[in-house]
């Protein structure tokens, strides 16, 4: 069976710039919240919740609507001036990444490579996609 926090750990060990895991199931519900031991969380309990809940499926539904015209959507990221935000979208999982702020290309390929894992597991596993 596919383990959410075994995803997360493996997400968390990639790289140390990696601050933040989310992984949310196709209907935009929480499984896993994990804040890396010993980071800080630059936004309150309550803002989080709300970009979970509101920004998120808002973000990733409107980019999908590019899907006929621009093929598969790989990697939605927004950058601030304190932080990196990433979303990977899966068949069946969103994931959200909060990272430092200075990232580079090739993490960004190296994440996207373990999320298509994290799908194929998913999929072998016979989890509803959308």
């Amino acid at each position: 069976m596919l383990d959410i926090k075994e995803v997360t750990e493996t997400i968390f060990k990639l790289d140390s710039r990696i601050r933040y895991v989310a992984i949310l199931n196709h209907r935009y519900e929480l499984l896993q919240s994990r804040m890396r031991e010993g980071v800080s969380s630059l936004t309150p309990a309550q803002t989080d919740r709300d970009f979970m809940r509101l920004a998120a499926p808002l973000m990733i539904d409107s980019a999908e609507k590019l899907r006929p015209f621009c093929g598969v959507l790989r990697r939605l990221t927004v950058r601030y001036d304190k932080v990196f935000l990433a979303l990977y979208r899966t068949s069946v999982h969103l994931l959200i990444l909060s990272l430092e702020p200075h990232i580079d290309q090739a993490l960004l390929d190296q994440i996207g490579n373990s999320v298509r894992k994290l799908e194929l597991a998913a999929e072998d596993e016979g989890e509803p996609g959308q």
